[in-house]
């Protein structure tokens, strides 16, 4: 008996460690704002002047570009923001005047409160595109790698 329940719990430890090795795997590729994150050097604090906005685009699923009078930036939101690639035009709900990154603030675009996460400011747009650009690139290479 005491051998029977030795072996059960053998096969419940390896069984538990081959799922947590097969979930952790599946993690391992950064999203798109962890490696933006790291390859800004920002914190996605940055601070945008809610009068300054002058537009906004989607780049993908949860990363949007915003237009500002003398910067360019980046936002990545939550999960949950279904309605903004179709929505033309966006809400963006702030305190004290700014529209920060961190969690804080968010956007209404339809139907959906988008909580801004990490907002990342550049110099222009060609600095915003090109650090999106580099980061799909990065994300792919570790996605490749892990293959």
């Amino acid at each position: 008996m005491n051998t029977l329940s030795a072996i059960r719990g053998a096969c419940l430890v390896t069984l538990g460690g081959a799922a947590l090795t097969a979930c952790s795997s599946m993690n391992s590729v950064p999203t798109i704002d962890t490696v933006l994150l790291d390859r800004t050097g920002q914190n996605g604090r940055a601070c945008i002047d809610a009068s300054d906005i002058n537009g906004f685009g989607v780049l993908e699923k949860d990363v949007i570009s915003i237009d500002a009078r003398q910067k360019y930036y980046l936002a990545t939101v939550m999960p949950g923001c279904n309605d903004l690639a179709l929505s033309p035009r966006a809400l963006f709900h702030e305190r004290f005047g700014e529209v920060c990154g961190g969690g804080m603030d968010s956007m209404r675009t339809g139907g959906d409160k988008c909580t801004l996460k990490h907002i990342y400011e550049f110099d222009d747009r060609s600095a915003a595109f090109a650090a999106h650009e580099e980061a799909i690139k990065r994300q792919k290479a570790l996605r490749d790698a892990e293959q």
